[in-house]
């Protein structure tokens, strides 16, 4: 698995679901630390790198991490460093209950290609870990991360603001959104399976009981069958399982010469004919 590391931007790859900033030099060292016990020991206990969508800049988070991910190739560099940082005389490690998810494994292998990247990675407060996954996207917001400088933090600066309608949920953009950046919020905000009532409220519950418990037929959903087109500041949502739609597929895939992209288009088109087969949610941009 090949790995890339870059300074202060976020990295990953189709391989990986985890990735690591370092600060950039023209940034601040924000010094963050690890005190040794009063017998000068640091113990360092394995922690859970999952799936979810999580971010760290503290210094115990990633060591935890460092050495759970390069810890059996490095771990001598890993207590060097750390030793030299912190004065302590020892630094133990222990991994009983921690793990990092099998995507995100090699993902801090550029963080110990020398003493001071490692360094700068774990013992920085600008330099930081995301945690994520393949499976969803993450909120427009998760990257931007402040920049500690001279005593205060450089908070991000938004400009606009993505608002759906009748859901209380909302994201932000520093700049105006391009097209696939619309697509990423808009599917960030409705990421958990969000449904929709027939009043055209939001449910968005991802629990395994109200998965396996909720009936069906009776919401709508955000299907991929049905074609987006954002520019209209819509979005459509499809009446789950219901055989009007399935009859509407069946007649177009008689054409076998159309593609994917125009079926799904014609498809939408003769949904939209139909009363109540489709929902149109409205969406805006606000300028803050």
């Amino acid at each position: 698995m090949k790995k890339i590391i870059r300074h202060s931007c976020w990295e990953t790859n189709s391989s990986s679901t985890h990735s690591i900033s370092i600060a950039k030099d023209n940034m601040n060292f924000v010094m963050d630390t690890i005190y040794p016990d009063q017998d000068g020991v640091i113990r360092v206990f394995g922690q859970e790198f999952g799936w979810g969508w999580e971010k760290f800049n503290d210094s115990l988070t990633k060591l935890a991490y460092v050495f759970q991910d390069q810890g059996t190739n490095h771990y001598d560099l890993i207590v060097e460093v750390v030793k030299e940082q912190t004065g302590a005389l020892e630094v133990i490690f222990d991994e009983n209950g921690g793990y990092i998810d099998h995507e995100g494994s090699g993902t801090a292998y550029g963080a110990v290609q020398s003493k001071e990247l490692l360094k700068n990675f774990i013992f920085n407060k600008n330099s930081w870990l995301f945690i994520g996954n393949d499976n969803g996207t993450p909120d427009p917001t998760f990257y931007d991360v402040p920049e500690i400088k001279d005593g205060r933090q450089i908070l991000p600066v938004y400009e606009y603001e993505l608002v759906i309608d009748k859901l209380e949920k909302t994201t932000k953009f520093k700049h105006y959104p391009t097209d696939e950046e619309l697509t990423n919020g808009i599917e960030a905000l409705l990421d958990h399976g969000a449904l929709l009532t027939e009043s055209g409220e939001f449910i968005i519950d991802s629990s395994f009981f109200w998965q396996m418990s909720r009936p069906r037929g009776v919401y709508y959903e955000k299907n991929y069958q049905v074609r987006q087109d954002y520019s209209k500041n819509r979005i459509l949502f499809l009446k789950e399982n219901d055989q009007r739609f399935r009859d509407i597929d069946a007649k177009i895939s008689e054409n076998k010469k159309l593609s994917w992209d125009k079926k799904s288009a014609k498809m939408t088109t003769e949904a939209l004919k139909v009363p109540g087969l489709i929902k149109e949610v409205k969406f805006e941009l606000k300028k803050i």
